[in-house]
């Protein structure tokens, strides 16, 4: 390894023969552990209840909330949102309350 330092127009060059590298040591925290909320096909709710619902609880885009409503229709379910514990209970809690069918699973 060669580390150039450089003093006033001078350059001084120095040589390190047996460099010594020391291990992360640092404990990084754990990235919490990921959430799906997945949403389930009915035959009970309209595909514009849904929509509004989707943009209410996650204010997800219209354009989105219609595509993952499209996505469990046509293949059972879909996935609403990728989140934390936390935040994934309390929207399907929230999906729930409007008589939707979700349910949270861990990834």
């Amino acid at each position: 390894m060669t580390v150039e330092l450089v003093k006033e127009d001078e350059a001084v060059t120095t040589v390190v023969e047996n460099p010594v590298i020391v291990a992360d040591t640092e404990i990084r925290p754990r990235l919490a552990d990921s959430y799906q909320v997945v949403l389930w096909n009915d035959d009970y709710n309209e595909a514009g209840f849904v929509v509004r619902c989707l943009v209410r609880v996650f204010h997800h885009p219209a354009q989105l909330a219609v595509k993952i409503m499209f996505e469990a229709h046509n293949n059972g379910k879909a996935i609403a949102e990728v989140e934390d514990q936390s935040p994934a209970t309390l929207h399907c809690r929230q999906l729930q309350s409007f008589g939707l069918t979700c349910t949270v699973e861990r990834l």
